[in-house]
């Protein structure tokens, strides 16, 4: 997971950020698969001991769905791995010039949640089941 920003393949999943606030339903409606039955979303912080990764926690949401598609047998096309970027703590990461997040300060409190809020009823719109 700590080196998942610096090792890009394919892109895998979707990312949100601060920035998207006020068009959180024209970034969902981009997902190309109409019916996801499991979303799992981070926002980079606290993963497993690790820290705060940012926009390199990805590796978290798609792993855990990997366990659900492999173990739960649910279909690959009906997962949806989201990563929330409201920035970052992390100091080294803001100081990359690799890093691919947003290169400030976490949002917190109210502005936090506003966004979380938006990109829950975008989520609910466009996958109401």
């Amino acid at each position: 997971c700590q080196q998942f920003g610096y090792r890009f393949q394919r892109p895998r999943g979707m990312f949100v950020s601060a920035l998207d606030r006020g068009h959180m339903h024209s970034v969902i409606a981009n997902w190309p698969q109409h019916d996801v039955h499991v979303i799992v979303v981070t926002d980079g912080s606290r993963i497993l001991g690790l820290g705060d990764l940012g926009a390199y926690g990805m590796g978290i949401p798609i792993g855990k769905l990997a366990l659900y598609v492999a173990a739960g047998g649910i279909a690959p096309h009906r997962v949806l791995p989201v990563t929330i970027d409201v920035g970052t703590d992390n100091k080294a990461l803001i100081a990359d010039p690799y890093y691919c997040g947003i290169k400030q300060p976490r949002i917190r409190g109210d502005d936090y949640f506003e966004i979380v809020d938006e990109f829950l009823d975008a989520v609910r719109s466009r996958f109401p089941n």
